[in-house]
């Protein structure tokens, strides 16, 4: 008989309140750093990032949700490189701006439950969720990636 573990690896991103990704997701997290900027790109956009001989798109995830940009100053910011799901091998990944260090935490599935508190239909939230007694959410990553494509495609 073989012992299968329900519990999966994540990490807590402090970005727009708690995002939960799988730790498989996230490539690195490094300090933040200035970029190149984009001509003609939404607020949201903040620039392309160098990282390890590619240039990827550096985003506030707060502000593409509509939401004010986060304290720009702050000496607790940091980049998280995350892996793409798509195909395109012309974005194999993307950043986010954290305001401060992930936490790696481990979940059993039915540790994992709804937060039925949130009302706002976010396209780039897919779920609410309660993890351990704290409120999180997993993001749409598809939506995210699309979003990107597009106003790079636009502005290019």
């Amino acid at each position: 008989m073989t012992n299968v573990s329900n519990a999966i690896h994540g990490l807590l991103l402090p970005v727009y309140g708690t995002m939960l990704l799988p730790h498989a997701t996230v490539a690195e997290v490094i300090a933040y750093s200035h970029t190149e900027s984009v001509s003609r790109a939404p607020v949201w956009l903040t620039g392309m990032l160098s990282w390890r001989g590619e240039k990827i798109p550096l985003i506030f995830f707060e502000s593409i949700c509509g939401e004010p940009l986060p304290d720009t100053e702050s000496k607790r910011q940091k980049i998280a490189v995350l892996k793409t799901l798509g195909a395109d091998p012309a974005m194999p990944f993307i950043a986010l701006v954290v305001q401060g260090i992930p936490r790696t935490i481990k979940i059993d599935i039915e540790e994992l439950t709804d937060d039925t508190g949130h009302e706002s239909a976010q396209p780039f939230i897919a779920r609410y969720v309660r993890v351990k007694g704290q409120s999180a959410y997993i993001p749409n990553m598809d939506s995210l990636e699309d979003a990107i494509k597009r106003v790079l495609v636009t502005i290019n």
